[in-house]
């Protein structure tokens, strides 16, 4: 740990001591339309480069700036999202703020391995979903590093496998983006320190950029301390025709969580915890090279190539012995029996690919077209291993090993990606705009047992998707000049696909269920999934004081993907496909800048239900699902408001706050049980400039100490006597923090 703290004090540190004495000369001219300090176009495919224009995407694009994630005072990339993106939701499921259950229109992307994974998340063009289960490890991507995001909607088949719902594109600054040092510490409640710091610079064709964080927090409940570092550097070089960038990022993060917790007990101790520990460490090495060539003024070739390693061990707790035996605690006491469990898992995954696309902005008889063609290999392997051991609980139901540690698992994965793509916009006139696209995708996944055959298994999945989509423009077809500007209507239709991963494919039995990931077997094959997607939207302004923009949708996914308990398990159980499940809604925002003030109001409503019937398990025992039941763990409604307004000069107040609306609890498929309960939570924060290059910042959290819970499940309560109940992911309590930050241009 001591090597990993010394090398990011150095990557803070060295640049900030150059800081002030090296001032940018100009900048060359950009190649990469992404690295422009004002970014007009959106991500069209994962390598973007030239993009694609806000008036031709038919499709309700959520875009942010870092400026946007520095003015909210976020966390991190997770809690910028929960507070100000349409459609975003957060459960709390671990009670770490690191490692949250993120959904968005109904669709999940989680660190959590048993999470239906519905979105693909890609970084610089890497696609950052894990190799083992398609999960995202929010604390592998540096706050400060990040430059913009777009949030894509849809099924859209240029962003390949896992884009079922959405796809979440993450751009990191360079030093002709983001010139300059900048460097801040702040702490308080929780006993949290943080500190961070980023330099960026650029010497004739030359550029380069830095930045580093260091977090500790105790948490807010017991054992849920956690330690972050984070470094990311960038290098590169650009003249008028070719741009190529060198990055790294690196991670060496401790988290542990506590999960739900029994309302019973909740009801006593807001901080009550079930059993502890639960604990992840992740390290990452990640090297990505891109570049672009530019062959004419109008073709242009883009691509990458990298190398991704994480490492992930962790130790979780469970209640019951290892080979179950006794399923109350004081079944297991009479019967003198270990009352609980850790399982230790360590997966290693080793990912490379290159990616490459040629687009062409030639025009077609006068008329504006851009037609991008591109391809992709993605391959990546995994070894993962378990270990058990028999505990006991102490007092604080924390498990305290009886045994040594025996391994009970240890298998390889390989996992080969490999994807083509098309995608035409054609515009018809200046008003009109065309466009269709169509992805190819292929997987293979194999399975190696290293201790015996059983799990040995080789599964190959393919599909072509398909995309069409328009946008229309009636003010700017009648020549009509009124207040309101840039009125579009847009509409698309596309499909997306996920292939089972390696942990599905291992745990699909139903006569030999599995723990996340407890034990695995050899299984029936699972199918992929398949999701089709219709939207309809309209956007606009009156000004830069008011922006508007509204968005319909429907998706039905076939063969989807959940884990199902095992009949009389709280903890095992294995993958199944379902039917038909369908997510549809509608997305009302607005937001402007007036004078000092920033604002912004996002509205959701997301109907997500089975639309066949099905047979499932939770904790408690089987369940029948009928067409129109609701899928839990999905608020219908959720509001985002905020707003920051300069009091004096250089002198900010904002707040933001969020609604949730119900939610049914999670193994509720058939809604029998009460909801979690509706919450709203206000966030406040401001910030003074001292100087031109001192600024002091605070930040309070829940401000009116709401009592809410994020997140619930069905269970039985193993230390009274095995009683079914709601157990509860609290939120966290009324908490504030301030620090300083220098900064110089």
């Amino acid at each position: 740990m001591k090597k990993h703290n010394i090398f990011l004090a150095l990557t803070i540190l060295f640049p900030l001591a150059q800081a002030a004495d090296n001032k940018p000369e100009d900048a060359p001219a950009k190649l990469d339309a992404f690295e422009l300090p004002e970014v007009e176009v959106v991500s069209d495919t994962p390598l973007g480069a030239t993009g694609l224009a806000r008036e031709k995407v038919s499709g309700n694009v959520q875009s942010a700036e870092d400026e946007d994630i520095h003015r909210h005072e976020a966390l991190d990339l997770s809690d910028f999202m929960r507070r100000n993106l349409a459609g975003v939701n957060i459960n709390d499921n671990q009670n770490n703020p690191f490692q949250p259950d993120i959904t968005y229109r109904g669709y999940n992307v989680s660190p959590l391995l048993g999470t239906p994974i519905g979105l693909s998340v890609y970084q610089d063009g890497v696609r950052v979903n894990e190799a083992f289960g398609d999960t995202v490890n929010w604390d592998l991507i540096p706050q400060n590093a990040i430059a913009n995001i777009d949030l894509i909607p849809g099924s859209n088949p240029l962003f390949g496998l896992n884009t079922l719902g959405g796809a979440l594109s993450v751009r990191t600054k360079s030093g002709f983006s983001h010139a300059g040092s900048r460097a801040q510490a702040y702490g308080g409640s929780f006993g949290r320190k943080a500190f961070e710091a980023e330099h960026g610079g650029y010497k004739d064709n030359f550029d380069w950029f830095f930045a580093g964080n260091i977090f500790e927090d105790d948490g807010w409940r017991p054992f849920t301390h956690s330690a972050l570092h984070q470094a990311f550097g960038k290098v590169g070089w650009e003249n008028e025709n070719t741009d190529l960038d060198l990055s790294f990022t690196f991670a060496n993060n401790k988290l542990n969580g506590v999960g739900p917790v029994p309302t019973s007990e909740l009801d006593q101790n807001r901080r009550a915890i079930y059993t502890a520990p639960d604990t992840t460490e992740n390290t990452l090495y990640f090297f990505n090279l891109k570049g672009e060539h530019q062959f004419s003024k109008t073709l242009i070739l883009a691509g990458n190539a990298y190398y991704r390693g994480n490492t992930t061990n962790s130790v979780n707790s469970n209640t019951g012995n290892l080979d179950e035996t006794c399923d109350t605690f004081n079944e297991c006491i009479a019967s003198g029996t270990a009352p609980a469990s850790n399982i230790a898992n360590r997966i290693v995954q080793d990912g490379a690919g290159i990616n490459v696309q040629v687009t062409s902005t030639q025009p077609i008889f006068t008329h504006e077209n851009q037609f991008t063609l591109g391809s992709g290999y993605n391959a990546s392997r995994t070894h993962f291993t378990q270990a058990g051991q028999d505990a006991i609980f102490s007092p604080s139901h924390a498990t305290i090993g009886t045994t040594p540690f025996g391994t009970e698992v240890n298998i390889n994965g390989e996992n080969e990606y490999i994807n083509a793509f098309a995608t035409d916009t054609f515009s018809v006139f200046p008003w009109l705009h065309l466009n269709a696209s169509a992805g190819w995708n292929q997987a293979n996944v194999v399975l190696r047992d290293n201790i015996g055959t059983a799990l040995n298994g080789d599964h190959t999945f393919d599909r072509l998707n398909p995309s069409a989509g328009f946008t229309v423009n009636p003010l700017k077809a009648l020549d009509l000049k009124t207040p309101l500007q840039e009125l579009t209507f847009y509409g698309n239709y596309n499909e997306g696909f996920r292939a089972p991963t390696p942990i599905e494919l291992s745990c699909a039995d139903p006569n030999a269920p599995c723990s996340l990931p407890n034990s695995f077997t050899a299984d029936p094959p699972l199918k992929p999934v398949v999701s089709k997607t219709f939207e309809a939207g309209v956007r606009g302004k009156f000004n830069n004081a008011l922006q508007w923009r509204m968005a319909l949708y429907r998706s039905r996914l076939n063969d989807d993907i959940l884990f199902i308990n095992a009949p009389g398990s709280v903890v095992a159980g294995y993958f199944q496909n379902v039917g038909v499940t369908q997510r549809q809604g509608g997305e009302l925002g607005l937001n402007g800048v007036w004078k000092k003030l920033n604002w912004f109001l996002n509205y959701s409503f997301v109907d997500a239900t089975y639309r066949t019937a099905e047979t499932l398990n939770n904790a408690v025992g089987p369940i029948n699902v009928k067409p129109g039941d609701r899928i839990p763990s999905i608020p219908q409604q959720t509001v985002k408001l905020g707003a920051e307004y300069e009091i004096l000069n250089g002198w900010f107040f904002g707040g933001d706050l969020q609604y949730v609306s119900s939610q049914y609890l999670r193994g509720d498929d058939n809604n029998q049980y009460s909801k979690v309960n509706e919450y709203a939570i206000v966030n406040l924060n401001t910030r003074y400039a001292v100087t031109q290059n001192v600024e002091l910042f605070a930040m309070a959290r829940n401000v009116f100490d709401a009592n809410y819970a994020s997140y619930g499940v069905v269970n039985r309560n193993f230390f009274k006597n095995g009683n079914p109940e709601a157990f509860l992911g609290p939120g966290a309590p009324i908490s504030g923090w301030a620090g300083i930050r220098v900064k110089f241009e």
